[in-house]
């Protein structure tokens, strides 16, 4: 997921554009019953988010949304007690929580559906210019959970500590996509009621997916599944998909441009490539990335500025942050041993 540099808003930039929009009316939050609706200022794109309150603790959110410039957004989630659970139907976007136990770095694309807990998590954002980008997202608050039984019944450890403890360890956990979640997720989208009845289908399809994601990760509770073998054939595309990125790296393909180009699916692009090289695809094109930086670093021809812009880092905080935790040092102390 390239990012042209030229164009990318951060985040005083995006939030300056939407306080501006609000201050002069541009969009406000639009009421429709159980749901309200707010269009994306101009300036960003075009598109809207519509939050769907369908009872206290409970709702969805829908958001759909093209934007004409490259987004690096870096910013710290509510700290309130919720759980969320998303589903991408449309696009990617590229998030790294600093400091998450496990998928810290991930790209989320179409047909990836996730639970997770983030309160008070930093996240940096990553989203390209000019793609659609359509994401279900459900959240629910812990009292809401434990309506549906004791923490002690939940057979996922993750959602029973969460029950238990709301200083529980944030965590973000990726699930598998099913026919039955796609049918739930199109029947949401286009709900056929209106008032109490709305909420009580769209209540009955939020709790549907979540019931679902949550037998899922009770399959997996203390089990690690053993991975299908990957064929020849699967090797060899892989192998050349590293390549395309090790070539690449700079500028990489997306998640589903690389897959076509190989001939893989994305899941078995994703799966495969952990499986073979024991890092994801995003994982790999850093670590080409960090190993230039170091290079760029020992040559003292760039400034830390610049060499940030090179390796695919919008700012020089971040590529700072990123560098220390592949390498140990900042850019600054590794920079210094090289010194004549």
């Amino acid at each position: 997921m390239p990012l042209d540099h030229t164009r990318t808003i951060v985040q005083a930039e995006y939030d300056d554009i939407w306080d501006a929009a609000w201050d002069q009316g541009e969009i406000f939050w639009q009421q429709h019953g159980i749901e309200s609706r707010q269009a994306i200022p101009l300036k960003l794109g075009k598109g809207e988010v519509r939050v769907m309150a369908l009872r206290p603790g409970l709702e969805i959110v829908v958001e759909t949304s093209i934007f004409w410039r490259s987004l690096y957004l870096d910013f710290y989630y509510d700290s309130t007690n919720k759980l969320g659970s998303s589903f991408y139907l449309a696009g990617s976007q590229r998030m790294i929580n600093p400091g998450l136990e496990r998928e810290d770095d991930r790209e989320e694309t179409a047909g990836d559906n996730c639970l997770c807990y983030l309160a008070g998590a930093r996240c940096l954002e990553y989203r390209p210019a000019e793609q659609q980008l359509q994401r279900v997202a459900i959240t629910i608050d812990f009292e809401q959970l434990r309506t549906f039984g004791p923490a002690e019944e939940n057979p996922s450890p993750l959602i029973r500590e969460l029950m238990k403890d709301q200083s529980a360890n944030c965590f973000h956990q990726s699930l598998s996509s099913t026919a039955a979640m796609s049918a739930v997720l199109q029947q949401i989208l286009n709900c056929p009621y209106h008032g109490p009845t709305k909420r009580m289908y769209l209540e009955a399809k939020a709790l549907e997916l979540l019931a679902i994601q949550f037998h899922q990760l009770t399959e997996r509770s203390g089990v690690t599944p053993t991975p299908p073998s990957l064929r020849p054939e699967d090797r060899e595309q892989l192998q050349q998909a590293k390549e395309i990125l090790q070539c690449q790296f700079e500028q990489p393909p997306s998640l589903q441009a690389l897959a076509r180009q190989v001939g893989l699916n994305d899941y078995k692009l994703k799966q495969g490539f952990r499986q073979l090289f024991d890092t994801t695809v995003f994982g790999y094109v850093q670590a080409c990335r960090m190993e230039q930086a170091q290079r760029l670093l020992e040559e003292r021809e760039l400034s830390i500025a610049h060499i940030a812009d090179r390796v695919g880092h919008a700012s020089p905080s971040q590529f700072c942050h990123t560098f220390k935790r592949h390498v140990g040092l900042t850019p600054s102390e590794y920079r210094r041993q090289f010194s004549r």
